[in-house]
C-alpha cells in the first residue's frame, strides 16, 4: 500500500475537486498544464460568481470568463475551447451525470466525449462523479509508480499506463472515498516533489519507501 498517510501529513489538507460531474470537468480542464493553486484559484473565482453550472457559465459574458480562466496561466485559448465544448455537451446531455454512474462501459464512453480530457481526465472524472473507482493514469502518475517500483518502466506508452492503472488498483484503498483521497494526494506529490528531471528525494515522505530515492541516494 502507499502511505498517504505521509503525503497528507506532509502536504496538509488539499481542497478536494468538486462532487459533481459538470463541477470535476470545470476543474480538470482549469487544472491542466497548470499548477494546483492556479487552478484553485480560477475554481474559486468561478464559485464566487458563482458560474459552476453549464447554463450559468453560459451567461457569463466572455471577457468575464476569460479574466477568470486566465488566473490558470498559459493556454487561455485551449481551456475556454474545452469549456465551451463541454458546456454544449453537458447542456445538450442534461442526463450525463446518470450515465456517468451507469455500467463502466458506458460511463467510460460518456466520459471520452467531453473535450480535452483524454484518458486519464476522464478517468478522473469518473473516480470523483461517479461510483467507478477507475484510478485516473497520466505521465506525472505513471513517472511516480515507476519510482516507487510499483510497475517497471516499459518503452510502450499504453502498456505502461496499463500497467500502471492495474498496480494502482491494487495498492490504492478499495473505498473510493479514501481511493480519491489517495489519488488527489499522488497527483500532488508527482506536481510538487517527485517531479521530473530532478525530484526532491532529499525531503519527501516517501523516500524511505522509494526505490528510486533508495538508489540516487546510496
Amino acid at each position: 500500500m502507499i502511505d498517504v498517510a505521509a503525503l497528507a501529513s506532509f502536504y496538509g489538507p488539499l481542497p478536494p475537486p468538486p462532487t459533481d460531474a459538470f463541477g470535476v470537468f470545470v476543474w480538470s480542464v482549469l487544472g491542466m498544464r497548470t499548477t494546483d493553486g492556479r487552478r484553485d484559484a480560477a475554481l474559486a473565482a468561478l464559485r464566487t460568481v458563482p458560474a459552476m453550472t453549464p447554463d450559468s457559465v453560459r451567461r457569463l459574458g466572455r471577457g468575464r470568463l476569460e479574466s477568470i480562466v486566465r488566473l490558470c496561466g498559459p493556454f487561455v485559448d485551449e481551456r475556454l475551447s474545452a469549456l465551451d465544448t463541454g458546456v454544449d455537451v453537458f447542456r445538450r446531455r442534461r442526463n450525463l451525470e446518470g450515465e456517468l454512474a451507469g455500467p463502466l462501459r458506458q460511463a467510460w464512453l460518456a466520459a471520452k466525449d467531453l473535450p480535452h480530457l483524454g484518458e486519464a481526465g476522464a478517468a478522473r472524472l469518473l473516480l470523483f462523479a461517479s461510483p467507478h473507482a477507475v484510478p485516473p493514469v497520466d505521465q506525472a502518475i505513471c513517472r511516480l509508480a515507476v519510482r516507487l517500483a510499483l510497475t517497471p518502466p516499459r518503452p510502450s506508452v499504453r502498456r505502461l499506463v496499463r500497467e500502471t492503472r492495474r498496480a494502482l488498483s491494487s495498492a490504492l484503498p478499495t473505498d473510493i472515498t479514501a481511493r480519491r483521497r489517495a489519488v488527489l494526494y499522488l497527483a500532488h506529490h508527482a506536481q510538487s516533489t517527485c517531479v521530473e528531471g530532478e525530484p526532491h528525494c532529499a525531503v519527501c515522505p516517501l523516500a524511505h519507501r522509494c526505490a528510486y530515492a533508495g538508489a540516487t541516494q546510496g
